[in-house]
């Protein structure tokens, strides 16, 4: 069964056992606590699943930040792998030890 679906069942039963609480009453079922129960119950959950949405989008934050600078690292990087190329030449050893690094 889907999350709405399970919430949408303890919604729904709270609200007919506050409906039906004289007549559960009458034969011996007292709801009230069972309804305060689940109503703390789906608060309880309703509030972990914010929590969880939060979490999602500070994950989707921090995975853009990781990317975002490291992209700026292999910019830098690459630059400097330009400024050596022009300094010793593209026939360099040691421009060819880089090359082999990128692949």
């Amino acid at each position: 069964m889907s999350e709405s679906k399970k919430r949408d069942f303890v919604s729904q039963l709270i609200i007919l056992l506050e409906q039906n609480a004289p007549a559960l009453t009458d034969k011996g079922y007292e709801p009230a606590n069972k309804i305060a129960q689940l109503q703390l119950e789906i608060t309880t959950a309703d509030e972990a699943e914010a929590r969880q949405a939060e979490a999602q989008a500070a994950a989707k934050d921090a995975t853009k930040l990781a990317q975002n600078t490291l992209d700026v690292a292999y910019r830098d990087a690459s630059a400097t792998v330009d400024l050596i190329s022009g300094l010793l030449g593209k026939n360099n050893n040691l421009l060819g030890e880089i090359r082999k690094m990128r692949s």
